[in-house]
């Protein structure tokens, strides 16, 4: 009987956890597809005045950073519930709430590049670069975490960054000669420019983010809250500096959505649907792995890039399609989601970029 009662409880933990996996599959995809929906809206902004897009990079941070907020409801919801998690981190210091300023700092910037990259190139495109963390998280984790690297993580991060140059070439790839089409070219330079440095950003906040994780009594759900809060604050500030310069029109913004209710709706969908992937995605880790949760973000790739082809919004791109299995194949390499016997690292030899942690 009581073997029963173990093999349903395992049964039941496996069908949660692939519950969770399509939570964050589905939430993560309509997240970018919604950030997507707002830069291609042509909205008056302000009363007689002309039509303009939603350019307010700045703006759609502050919205991500309320919705990692939210995270904090779901952290004090479940701090009553000891896990193992919870045990061992009362070994640990308190985190002081710097700690949550710098990750925060370094969020914001990373999310913010991306915004900008919304307005240049397609969302497949951003999410396919995006994967060039791989690359920036590799190099950071050996130079602040002394990380050792082996065979199979050096041509993972070769593929990748093979891939990332396939899907960059495809968004140049126009039969269309004329002027205007150069300008387009040089925007969609800059888009892939953009998201590719947000990965430094985005790379350097996962590493720090590990860091002081496993070095204060903190969980992850409470550092994603905590940099939420954060950010709102930073945003706050930030916002105002820039209107009062005249680089951001929070005003404008404002006007904008409150007078075009598929705007509103797609603001509401992003701040609840970065709450939902956050929330799933550290259940995700925690009871499956990080790699898990890589291999997810290669599937919500293909998800938006189906949906954008959908709604016409970007056409078959055959460069693009090899960049992204080149990229996905490194990924997965990467974490060792698919593994070869001569990449696997050797007990007796030593490493071959860093050190032993």
């Amino acid at each position: 009987m009581a073997q029963l009662q173990g093999q349903t409880a395992r049964h039941g933990a496996g069908g949660d956890l692939a519950t969770f996996m399509l939570i964050m599959l589905l939430s993560g995809g309509c997240n970018t597809i919604l950030m997507k929906f707002m830069v291609m809206q042509t909205i008056p902004t302000g009363p007689g005045a002309a039509t303009a897009g939603f350019d307010h990079p700045f703006f759609q941070s502050l919205l991500m950073m309320i919705g990692e907020s939210l995270c904090l409801i779901a952290y004090f919801c479940m701090r009553g519930q000891k896990s193992k998690d919870q045990e061992s981190a009362l070994t640990s210091p308190e985190a002081p709430r710097i700690v949550f300023m710098v990750a925060c700092l370094l969020d914001w910037t990373a999310t913010t590049l991306v915004n900008m990259a919304y307005v240049f190139i397609a969302a497949s495109v951003v999410q396919m670069t995006r994967g060039a963390i791989v690359i920036f998280t590799c190099l950071f984790s050996v130079v602040f975490l002394g990380r050792r690297q082996h065979g199979y993580h050096i041509v993972g991060v070769s593929l990748v960054f093979l891939g990332i140059t396939f899907v960059s070439l495809s968004a140049f790839v126009n039969p269309s000669h004329d002027p205007q089409a150069r300008t387009l070219a040089y925007q969609r330079m800059l888009g892939i420019g953009l998201c590719m440095s947000a990965q430094v950003f985005q790379a350097l906040m996962l590493v720090y983010e590990e860091k002081i994780m496993s070095r204060y009594s903190v969980l992850p759900l409470q550092v994603v809250g905590m940099e939420g809060v954060c950010g709102i604050t930073v945003g706050v500030v930030l916002l105002s500096f820039l209107n009062y310069f005249g680089l951001e029109s929070t005003p404008a913004a404002y006007y904008q959505i409150t007078h075009s209710t598929p705007l509103l709706m797609a603001v509401v969908g992003s701040i609840f649907s970065i709450a939902i992937f956050n929330y799933s995605g550290v259940t995700v880790t925690q009871q499956a792995s990080a790699t898990a949760r890589s291999t997810i973000d290669v599937s919500r790739t293909i998800l938006i890039w189906a949906v954008e082809l959908l709604l016409h919004w970007n056409t078959f791109n055959i460069i693009q399609l090899v960049g992204f299995i080149i990229l996905a194949i490194g990924t997965l390499l990467y974490n060792r989601l698919i593994t070869f016997q001569a990449l696997d690292p050797i007990p007796e030899a030593s490493s071959i970029t860093g050190k032993e942690p």
